[in-house]
């Protein structure tokens, strides 16, 4: 595998995927719950321009956190038990643990995404700030190489996170992590969930 490459950080301590297409840091978290601020740039394609953007979560649930979304500035598209909406400056959308869904910023308004998500709850710390900088550092070095990412890495990542696909059929998504993401890509093929490249 070719080196990871660390994104930029900036003097404020915020990390630039995607060459600066998406922007990520940390606001707070409590002990049961994480908060990060994260800028998607209208027009990239990596962050711009729909559903099909290079960052756009992949359509999952949690199973023990509840997501909220907390829109900043721009228009958030989400995609939440099948059903399309928007999120204007100033709304929220909270998502219990078991409910599919996946957002994006809104291609149609011309305008960068500025949104803060807190997941709360469950046993571990799951979808944290590691997760973040590992989750997006790993698929941003490897598509700014020009690669396409391991699917048995981004499956490691979700499943120590406790994410599911919700696109896996007949409520198969928990066994699917198991089975593809940690014991064939963690046990067998040895790839880890953090990152020296993604850590401090």
């Amino acid at each position: 595998m070719a080196a990871l490459q660390r994104p930029h950080i900036d003097d404020q301590g915020r990390w630039h995927f995607f060459g600066g297409d998406l922007i990520a840091w940390k606001i707070g978290s409590d002990g049961n719950s994480f908060t990060s601020a994260q800028i998607f740039k209208a027009g990239s394609k990596h962050s711009g321009i729909g559903p099909k953007s290079t960052a756009t979560p992949p359509y999952h649930t949690h199973l023990y956190q509840t997501e909220t979304f907390d829109v900043q500035s721009g228009t958030l598209c989400y995609k939440i038990d099948g059903k399309e909406g928007k999120l204007q400056p100033g709304q929220k959308a909270v998502i219990p643990p078991h409910r599919p869904h996946t957002f994006w910023n809104d291609p149609s308004a011309g305008t960068d995404l500025h949104v803060h998500i807190t997941v709360r709850g469950g046993e571990k710390a799951g979808f944290d700030e590691d997760f973040v900088r590992n989750f997006y550092g790993y698929l941003s070095s490897v598509t700014m190489q020009g690669r396409s990412p391991n699917p048995f890495q981004m499956i490691r990542f979700l499943d120590d996170a406790d994410v599911i696909l919700a696109d896996i059929p007949f409520g198969l998504g928990r066994i699917f992590n198991i089975i593809i993401g940690r014991w064939i890509g963690g046990y067998l093929f040895g790839y880890p969930t953090r990152y020296k490249a993604f850590s401090e």
